[in-house]
């Protein structure tokens, strides 16, 4: 690790370099080379390319746009602030293009069933919403989680908004009730997909 390496999460800008964005993007990819859902999502043909290719359209088109803490080499956590976390016609339409990739074509319109399922079951009160939480493997057992949720939920406990989030890994269930999530709602994704546990973190009284 770098000397300048720090443990305090650093604020990805939407102008950031490509060398920046490439970082989010490979460490990401390393924190869920296992996860279900992205297993479930990717055509498993050249996964590895896939899955890099899906953490970085979500990263220039859902997370950018909001608000992303990342530890560089660690992890990075992807936020959509309240009221920013639906996908408008013109983000769909320029997310089409990388999503076919991600899914391949056959499977494309059962894979975007899912995700629009998945959407439907928001809550409809103001929140952040945690779209991806991630840390490398050889990273995690540290802390960094607690560090990349911080300053969000600082933000959440301040302005009183919920927080809310999805997982496919029922692993990561006692991970975040640590931070006072909850599980509201247990589904599957699809009929043949994996299932996926909606989680909420109410605001301060």
């Amino acid at each position: 690790m770098p000397s300048s390496y720090s443990l305090s999460p650093v604020l990805l800008q939407p102008h950031c370099t490509r060398a920046e964005f490439d970082a989010v993007v490979e460490v990401l990819a390393r924190a869920f080379v296992d996860d279900p859902f992205w297993r479930w999502l990717c055509r498993p043909e050249d996964f590895q390319v896939r899955l890099r290719r899906g953490m970085a359209a979500q990263l220039r088109h859902l997370a950018l746009p909001g608000r992303v803490d990342h530890i560089p080499g660690v992890g990075a956590a992807l936020w959509s602030p309240p009221g920013q976390w639906r996908l408008g016609l013109w983000q769909q339409l320029r997310f089409l293009p990388d999503f076919a990739a991600i899914t391949g074509l056959t499977r494309l319109p059962g894979r975007l069933s899912g995700i629009q399922h998945i959407q439907q079951l928001h809550p409809k009160r103001p929140h952040w919403y945690l779209q991806v939480l991630g840390v490398a493997p050889d990273q995690q057992g540290r802390g960094h989680a607690r560090r990349l949720l911080a300053p969000v939920l600082a933000l959440c406990d301040r302005d009183r908004h919920g927080a809310f989030l999805e997982t496919c890994e029922p692993d990561n269930l006692p991970l975040y009730r640590r931070f006072g999530f909850e599980v509201i709602r247990e589904d599957r994704v699809t009929a043949d997909g994996p299932p996926i546990w909606l989680m909420w973190r109410p605001p301060p009284l």
